[in-house]
């Protein structure tokens, strides 16, 4: 979704890590950027996992989890965005201090 310089990759995100996962209906994805930091280039989203499911979705030595990146981040090139990723088990959020 686009708001001016505003873009929501929430939906695109999840429709590429649903498939890799064994429990796509838990999977959480948040945008980590305040308020005052959604017109900026750079975004950032945490993927909230079960912890089974955290290595599926990084890959050996972060094949995986780079690649997410990768396609996200030249499906928007255009609009001179750049998505950076996050993946995290609920069980370690929730021990961190995760809301």
């Amino acid at each position: 979704m686009v708001n001016g310089t505003n873009l929501d990759l929430t939906d695109d995100i999840r429709s590429l890590v649903e498939p890799l996962v064994s429990k796509p209906e838990v999977i959480t994805i948040k945008r980590l950027d305040k308020e005052e930091d959604l017109g900026r280039r750079e975004q950032t989203y945490l993927i909230l996992c079960e912890k089974d499911d955290l290595g599926k979705l990084i890959g050996r030595h972060g094949v995986i989890s780079d690649s997410l990146r990768t396609i996200l981040n030249v499906s928007i090139k255009n609009r001179r965005k750049k998505v950076h990723l996050r993946f995290d088990s609920f069980d370690h959020y929730k021990t961190v201090g995760g809301k």
